[in-house]
Protein backbone atom coordinates (compact mmCIF):
# COMPACT_ATOMS: atom_id res chain seq x y z
CA UNK A 1 0.00 0.00 0.00
CA UNK A 2 1.25 3.45 -0.77
CA UNK A 3 -0.26 6.90 -0.64
CA UNK A 4 -0.40 7.11 -4.44
CA UNK A 5 -3.71 8.30 -5.83
CA UNK A 6 -5.20 6.09 -8.56
CA UNK A 7 -7.50 7.43 -11.26
CA UNK A 8 -11.06 6.23 -10.67
CA UNK A 9 -13.83 6.90 -13.19
CA UNK A 10 -17.24 5.75 -14.40
CA UNK A 11 -18.84 5.21 -11.00
CA UNK A 12 -22.22 3.49 -11.36
CA UNK A 13 -24.53 2.96 -8.36
CA UNK A 14 -27.52 0.65 -7.83
CA UNK A 15 -29.33 3.35 -5.85
CA UNK A 16 -28.86 6.01 -8.52
CA UNK A 17 -27.12 8.24 -5.97
CA UNK A 18 -23.94 10.02 -6.95
CA UNK A 19 -20.74 8.95 -5.23
CA UNK A 20 -17.70 11.24 -5.19
CA UNK A 21 -13.96 10.88 -5.43
CA UNK A 22 -11.50 12.69 -3.17
CA UNK A 23 -8.23 12.05 -1.36
CA UNK A 24 -8.17 10.07 1.88
CA UNK A 25 -6.86 12.12 4.80
CA UNK A 26 -7.82 13.22 8.29
CA UNK A 27 -10.54 15.88 8.26
CA UNK A 28 -12.14 14.67 5.02
CA UNK A 29 -15.80 13.70 5.05
CA UNK A 30 -16.50 9.98 4.80
CA UNK A 31 -19.90 10.14 3.05
CA UNK A 32 -21.78 12.45 0.73
CA UNK A 33 -24.93 12.46 2.85
CA UNK A 34 -23.42 12.60 6.36
CA UNK A 35 -21.14 15.02 8.20
CA UNK A 36 -18.77 12.38 9.63
CA UNK A 37 -15.10 13.29 9.26
CA UNK A 38 -12.08 11.02 9.40
CA UNK A 39 -9.87 11.50 12.44
CA UNK A 40 -7.10 8.89 12.26
CA UNK A 41 -5.94 7.57 8.89
CA UNK A 42 -2.81 5.35 8.69
CA UNK A 43 0.13 7.12 7.05
CA UNK A 44 0.24 4.47 4.29
CA UNK A 45 -3.27 5.45 3.16
CA UNK A 46 -3.02 9.24 3.30
CA UNK A 47 -3.19 10.56 -0.24
CA UNK A 48 -4.87 7.47 -1.72
CA UNK A 49 -8.05 7.84 -3.74
CA UNK A 50 -11.17 7.75 -1.56
CA UNK A 51 -14.62 6.96 -2.93
CA UNK A 52 -17.28 8.64 -0.80
CA UNK A 53 -20.43 6.54 -0.75
CA UNK A 54 -23.85 7.48 0.63
CA UNK A 55 -24.66 6.38 4.17
CA UNK A 56 -28.23 5.57 3.20
CA UNK A 57 -27.00 2.83 0.84
CA UNK A 58 -26.08 0.68 3.88
CA UNK A 59 -29.37 -1.22 3.52
CA UNK A 60 -28.36 -2.81 0.20
CA UNK A 61 -28.00 -6.57 0.68
CA UNK A 62 -24.63 -8.28 0.56
CA UNK A 63 -26.05 -10.37 -2.30
CA UNK A 64 -26.91 -7.41 -4.52
CA UNK A 65 -24.81 -5.08 -6.64
CA UNK A 66 -24.13 -1.76 -4.89
CA UNK A 67 -21.71 0.10 -7.13
CA UNK A 68 -18.87 -0.19 -9.62
CA UNK A 69 -16.00 1.94 -10.79
CA UNK A 70 -13.20 1.71 -13.30
CA UNK A 71 -9.46 1.89 -12.59
CA UNK A 72 -6.93 2.67 -15.30
CA UNK A 73 -4.16 0.50 -13.83
CA UNK A 74 -3.89 -2.48 -11.46
CA UNK A 75 -4.59 -1.35 -7.91
CA UNK A 76 -5.30 -2.44 -4.37
CA UNK A 77 -8.86 -1.70 -3.31
CA UNK A 78 -9.57 -1.26 0.38
CA UNK A 79 -13.04 -1.50 1.90
CA UNK A 80 -13.31 0.72 4.99
CA UNK A 81 -15.80 -1.38 6.94
CA UNK A 82 -17.33 -0.58 10.34
CA UNK A 83 -16.07 -2.70 13.25
CA UNK A 84 -19.49 -2.39 14.87
CA UNK A 85 -21.09 -4.96 12.52
CA UNK A 86 -21.40 -8.34 14.28
CA UNK A 87 -20.73 -10.12 10.94
CA UNK A 88 -19.23 -9.05 7.63
CA UNK A 89 -20.85 -9.51 4.22
CA UNK A 90 -19.97 -12.82 2.54
CA UNK A 91 -18.31 -11.10 -0.43
CA UNK A 92 -15.94 -9.26 1.94
CA UNK A 93 -14.47 -12.63 2.98
CA UNK A 94 -12.67 -12.55 -0.39
CA UNK A 95 -10.69 -9.54 0.85
CA UNK A 96 -7.85 -9.67 3.38
CA UNK A 97 -8.49 -8.04 6.75
CA UNK A 98 -5.62 -5.75 7.71
CA UNK A 99 -4.33 -4.18 10.88
CA UNK A 100 -5.13 -0.78 9.39
CA UNK A 101 -7.74 1.02 11.44
CA UNK A 102 -9.45 4.28 10.59
CA UNK A 103 -11.43 6.38 13.04
CA UNK A 104 -13.77 9.33 12.77
CA UNK A 105 -14.09 12.42 14.93
CA UNK A 106 -17.22 10.89 16.52
CA UNK A 107 -15.52 7.60 17.49
CA UNK A 108 -16.65 5.96 20.73
CA UNK A 109 -14.57 3.03 22.02
CA UNK A 110 -17.41 1.85 24.28
CA UNK A 111 -19.59 0.75 21.34
CA UNK A 112 -17.11 0.82 18.40
CA UNK A 113 -18.95 3.72 16.76
CA UNK A 114 -16.68 5.32 14.20
CA UNK A 115 -14.07 2.53 14.18
CA UNK A 116 -13.26 0.87 10.86
CA UNK A 117 -11.04 -1.95 9.60
CA UNK A 118 -9.62 -1.82 6.08
CA UNK A 119 -10.03 -5.02 4.02
CA UNK A 120 -7.80 -5.27 0.91
CA UNK A 121 -7.89 -7.02 -2.44
CA UNK A 122 -5.83 -6.51 -5.60
CA UNK A 123 -7.69 -5.85 -8.84
CA UNK A 124 -6.45 -5.68 -12.44
CA UNK A 125 -7.06 -2.65 -14.63
CA UNK A 126 -10.75 -2.42 -15.49
CA UNK A 127 -14.13 -2.45 -13.76
CA UNK A 128 -14.42 -3.22 -10.04
CA UNK A 129 -17.87 -4.24 -8.78
CA UNK A 130 -18.79 -4.10 -5.09
CA UNK A 131 -21.90 -5.62 -3.50
CA UNK A 132 -24.04 -4.21 -0.73
CA UNK A 133 -23.06 -3.52 2.86
CA UNK A 134 -25.67 -5.40 4.87
CA UNK A 135 -25.30 -9.09 5.66
CA UNK A 136 -28.53 -10.97 4.92
CA UNK A 137 -28.68 -12.16 8.54
CA UNK A 138 -29.05 -8.53 9.65
CA UNK A 139 -31.72 -7.48 7.15
CA UNK A 140 -34.61 -8.04 9.53
CA UNK A 141 -37.82 -6.02 9.42
CA UNK A 142 -36.70 -4.09 12.52
CA UNK A 143 -33.27 -3.29 11.04
CA UNK A 144 -34.84 -2.04 7.82
CA UNK A 145 -37.60 -0.08 9.58
CA UNK A 146 -34.99 1.84 11.60
CA UNK A 147 -32.94 2.57 8.49
CA UNK A 148 -30.09 0.47 9.86
CA UNK A 149 -29.75 2.87 12.77
CA UNK A 150 -26.43 2.54 14.56
CA UNK A 151 -24.62 0.95 11.60
CA UNK A 152 -22.53 2.50 8.81
CA UNK A 153 -22.09 2.09 5.10
CA UNK A 154 -18.57 1.27 3.94
CA UNK A 155 -16.42 3.58 1.87
CA UNK A 156 -13.55 2.64 -0.44
CA UNK A 157 -9.88 3.52 -0.74
CA UNK A 158 -7.87 2.77 -3.90
CA UNK A 159 -4.05 2.77 -3.99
Amino acid sequence: MSGKSIKVKNIRTASGKKYAINVLMPGEYQYLDRLYQFNYVPDELIGCTHIKTCGDDKLISENKFCFSFEIDEPATVGIIFADKFPVIPNWLRGFEASRHKITRTDSMPSNLKGYFTVFYKKFPKGIVEINGCSPESMLTEEFISTGGSGYCMYTVVVC
